[in-house]
């Protein structure tokens, strides 16, 4: 893999990443403004204001009926995902072209950014 090739990859991982978490952070906003947090962009009942509010632990149920403050959650973990996907892409390229030297330091870099996405609070 050339030079080239793999900054125009990495490029577009970065770009695709940012690009998706700023639709669905701008969706959940704009759902917002039209039936608030609580409501649902299918008309479904409301929740209790506390239910859910600031936990990513029912963004699947919130995806389902499609709450805006779900779309928005999922629009944050997109970006907070990005820098990791960028750094895997990178990881595999390394190791496409063999250069162990920076297979290891890519390494120790996801470690620390996987560690502090999943552990550190």
């Amino acid at each position: 893999m050339t030079p080239e090739r793999m900054r125009v990859l990495v490029s577009a991982v970065l770009l695709i990443g940012v690009s998706l978490a700023a639709v669905l952070i701008a969706a959940g906003l704009l759902g917002a403004f039209l039936v608030g947090w609580d409501g649902s962009l299918l008309g479904l009942a409301s929740v209790t204001p506390t239910a859910g509010m600031g936990s990513f632990g029912d963004l699947g149920q919130g995806l389902a009926a499609l709450r805006p403050q779900a779309i928005g959650q999922l629009g944050l973990l997109a970006l907070l995902a990005t820098p990791i996907v960028r750094v895997l892409t990178s990881l595999v390229a390394f190791a496409i072209e063999r250069d162990r030297l920076y297979v290891v330091l890519t390494s120790i870099v996801l470690a620390i950014l996987l560690a502090s996405a999943l552990f550190i609070r």
